[in-house]
C-alpha cells in the first residue's frame, strides 16, 4: 500500500498515476486510490497537477529554438495567447476566401431545386430556433453551421476568426456567424471554447434559459438535463438569464453570489451552476477538474452520482441507469477513464451500498443493496 508517510504527496501521487496507467487495473487498487484521494484535498491536487504534467510533458518530443532571422521577424506582443496569434499568423498568410454566406447565394439548377427548398426549411428552421436562444441575434447575413459527436467521440471546430470549440461525446451544437455577431447555442452535452479576441463582436453562446458572453477567453459549458455548468479556466464572461419573449432583461449583478440574480461575471476560477429557477456561484482553484474531459478522463469532486452518471452516459458503450433516486444522491469523487468504464462499474458496490445490474438488452441498472442498508 502506498503511504504518505513513507515518501511526500507528489510523489505518491506520480506513483498512482503510473500504476492506473496499467492495462489490467483491479478493482481493489482503484478502491485504494480513491480512499486516498479522499484523505486529504492535498492528494487530490496532486494528482491532477500530476496528470496535467504528465500530458504536457508527453507531447513535447524536443523544443526547436528560434536562429537570429527568426527572432527579428517575431511580432508576438503578448496580447493574444501564442495558439491565437499562430492562428492568425497562418489565417494572414492565406489568400482570402469567400464568405460561406455568399456562396449560399448561387441560384441552383431548376433539377436540384426541390433538395434546396427541403434544406431551407430545415435551416429556416434552425435559423429561427436560433433566434428564440438567442433574441438579440442579428438577423443579417448568418452562416450556420451544425455540429454533432456520437458517444465517445470528441469533434475540433476551427472558426474562421481564429476561434476553437472542442466539442465533447454526443453533444449538439450550432454556430451561427455574421458580420456583427458571433452566437453559438449548445444543445446538449459539453464542449470547451477557446475565443479569439474581437471586442466589435463578442462571442455568446446560449444554454439552458442563460447565455454566456466572452469577448477573448476560454471556458468550457457543460449542459445536462437539470442544469448548466460553466467553468472559466482563462478570462473573463458574463452570464446572463434570458428574459421571457417580449420582456426586458432585469440588470442585477451578481457580486454576493445569491442565486436569484439575472447576471453574473465570473473570472478564471469560477464555476456557476444553474438550471431554469436558480443559479449559484462557486471558486474552483482546480479547473482542470472541469476540463479533464478532453484527455479522456472525467473527474468529480463530491459529485452526485445522479449527474456523474448522466456525464458517463455520452462515453459507454451500454446505457446506464439509475434505479432509484437514493442511488443518485451518493456523492461521489474520483476519475473515471472513459476507456474502462466497466472497471468503474465493477468498483462502485465497493464504495456505495449498490449493485450493478446487466440486464438482458444490454442496459446497465445501479440501485441500492437493500441488504447493506442499516435500519435503526
Amino acid at each position: 500500500m502506498i503511504s504518505a508517510t513513507q515518501t511526500n504527496v507528489f510523489e505518491c501521487a506520480s506513483e498512482w498515476y503510473y500504476r492506473l496507467r496499467e492495462p489490467e487495473v483491479a478493482p481493489e487498487v482503484i478502491i485504494e486510490w480513491q480512499a486516498w484521494l479522499s484523505e486529504d484535498p492535498a492528494h487530490f491536487a496532486a494528482f491532477s497537477e500530476v496528470e496535467e504534467l504528465m500530458h504536457v510533458t508527453g507531447k513535447v518530443d524536443h523544443i526547436d529554438w528560434p536562429d537570429e532571422a527568426e527572432l527579428l521577424d517575431d511580432d508576438y506582443d503578448g496580447d493574444l495567447s501564442i495558439a491565437q496569434w499562430q492562428a492568425q499568423k497562418a489565417q494572414q498568410a492565406q489568400p482570402q476566401k469567400t464568405p460561406r454566406w455568399r456562396e449560399w447565394l448561387v441560384v441552383p439548377p431548376l433539377k436540384t431545386l426541390m433538395p434546396a427548398m427541403a434544406m431551407s426549411c430545415f435551416l429556416i428552421g434552425l435559423i429561427s430556433l436560433i433566434w428564440l436562444q438567442i433574441p438579440e441575434l442579428d438577423k443579417g447575413n448568418i452562416a450556420v453551421s451544425v455540429h454533432e459527436t456520437k458517444a465517445g467521440q470528441h469533434n475540433t471546430i476551427n472558426l474562421d476568426d481564429g476561434s476553437r470549440i472542442t466539442l465533447g461525446a454526443k453533444s449538439l451544437l450550432t454556430v451561427a456567424y455574421s458580420d456583427k455577431q458571433r452566437k453559438v447555442v449548445l444543445e446538449r452535452g459539453e464542449a470547451y471554447f477557446d475565443v479569439a479576441k474581437d471586442r466589435n463582436r463578442p462571442f455568446v453562446v446560449g444554454s439552458g434559459n442563460r447565455t454566456i458572453t466572452a469577448v477573448g477567453t476560454e471556458f468550457n459549458v457543460m449542459r445536462q438535463s437539470e442544469r448548466v455548468v460553466v467553468t472559466v479556466t482563462e478570462g473573463k464572461v458574463k452570464v446572463a438569464k434570458q428574459p421571457p419573449a417580449g420582456k426586458v432583461a432585469s440588470r442585477r449583478v451578481n457580486r454576493s453570489h445569491q442565486s436569484h440574480s439575472d447576471e453574473a461575471f465570473l473570472i478564471a476560477g469560477q464555476q456557476i451552476s444553474y438550471n431554469e429557477q436558480a443559479a449559484s456561484i462557486t471558486e474552483t482553484p482546480n479547473t482542470a477538474v472541469a476540463t479533464a474531459w478532453r484527455e479522456g478522463n472525467l473527474q468529480y469532486l463530491t459529485e452526485k452520482l445522479q449527474f456523474v452518471v448522466e456525464d458517463i452516459n455520452r462515453y459507454a458503450a451500454n446505457p446506464i441507469r439509475l434505479g432509484d433516486s437514493q442511488v443518485g444522491e451518493l456523492a461521489y469523487s474520483g476519475t473515471v477513464f472513459t476507456d474502462r468504464i466497466d472497471n468503474w462499474l465493477e468498483s462502485l458496490p465497493m464504495i456505495f451500498p449498490v449493485k450493478v445490474l446487466q440486464q438482458s438488452n444490454g442496459e446497465i441498472v445501479i440501485v441500492t443493496d437493500l441488504s447493506r442498508i442499516k435500519i435503526h
